[in-house]
């Protein structure tokens, strides 16, 4: 059995949200990482197209996870409409040399079905959970361990080390 982390998004904001080239309301956006694992904002009535929720998500985020999807949708007179799509690499928030539990700011433009641009969705997001520790996390012992010294302490630990590369990016 996989083990999971949680992650928390706020879904702060939305610029620019369009449906058919015209200004809309009554938005909320799905936040999943699959069909099982989805939550949803609460109602924006007053934003229209520059809609705010201000809304912590926590979703279970298992390590096979490599995306998460956020989906901005519109309820009109006609039904349900998506108004765009967005998928983020958890490598955006999984990095791997920041301490646990940074908060990340992440916008993304969102797209329509076709790829068509439509706006841009605003977000934070942070692991939490006992359970979650970030590789550049230090551990350093309660009791002094023997043999280990560096002028006159002596602490076992994690050393971290961050690859360098050495070739020349264009």
């Amino acid at each position: 059995m996989e083990r999971s982390n949680h992650l928390e998004i706020t879904v702060i904001s939305a610029e620019a949200l369009r449906i058919h080239n015209h200004p809309i309301k009554n938005t909320y956006v799905n936040v999943g990482i699959d069909s099982h694992n989805c939550l949803s904002t609460a109602l924006d009535r007053d934003g229209g197209s520059y809609p705010s929720w201000n809304e912590k998500l926590r979703l279970a985020l298992p390590p096979s996870a490599r995306s998460i999807t956020v989906v901005v949708h519109c309820k009109t007179a006609s039904g349900l409409k998506t108004v765009g799509t967005a998928n983020i690499p958890t490598s955006d928030i999984l990095k791997d040399y920041v301490p646990a539990h940074l908060i990340h700011f992440l916008s993304y433009r969102l797209r329509e079905w076709d790829g068509r641009p439509n706006g841009i969705i605003n977000l934070s997001a942070r692991m939490v959970g006992p359970d979650y520790v970030g590789r550049s996390m230090m551990v350093k012992p309660s009791a002094p361990v023997q043999g280990l010294s560096n002028a006159g302490e002596k602490y076992a630990g994690v050393a971290v080390g961050i690859p360098v590369s050495h070739g020349c990016r264009v």
